[in-house]
C-alpha cells in the first residue's frame, strides 16, 4: 500500500511539473499566452488551441530522434530551429518523385527530453 500512495504523489508532482512548465513556456517563451486577441469565447478557445499545436510540434521537432539524428551537434536555441526551418521551407524545392518517396517510407520517431 505504501509503493502505491508514493508513486501516485510523485507520478502526480511530475504531471504538476511538467503542465507548469508548458505554460510558463507558452507564457514566457514567445508563444504570448497572455496576451488577449479577441474577446469572443470560440475565437479564444480556437486560439489556445493552435497555440497547443504549435507548442507540440515545436517539441517533437526539438526533442525527436530525426531531428537529432540529422544535426547531432545541435543548432543552439529554439529561434535557430525556426530560422533553420524557414530557410529550408523557403530554398529546398522537391520532385514529385522525391515528395512520394518521403510519403512512402515509414518512420518512427523516439523523443527524448532534454
Amino acid at each position: 500500500m505504501n509503493n502505491v500512495t508514493e508513486l501516485s504523489n510523485e507520478g502526480g508532482r511530475l504531471r504538476c511539473k511538467i503542465e507548469n512548465e508548458g505554460f510558463n513556456v507558452q507564457k514566457n517563451g514567445g508563444y504570448a499566452l497572455e496576451h488577449i486577441y479577441t474577446h469572443d469565447p470560440v475565437f479564444a478557445k480556437v486560439f489556445y488551441l493552435l497555440l497547443q499545436i504549435a507548442h507540440t510540434i515545436a517539441q517533437l521537432i526539438e526533442y525527436g530522434s530525426l531531428f537529432r539524428k540529422a544535426f547531432p551537434a545541435g543548432v543552439g536555441s529554439a529561434k535557430n530551429i525556426a530560422w533553420r526551418l524557414l530557410e529550408a521551407w523557403r530554398n529546398v524545392r522537391l520532385s514529385t518523385h522525391q515528395i512520394q518517396l518521403m510519403l512512402s517510407t515509414r518512420v518512427l520517431i523516439r523523443l527524448k527530453p532534454p
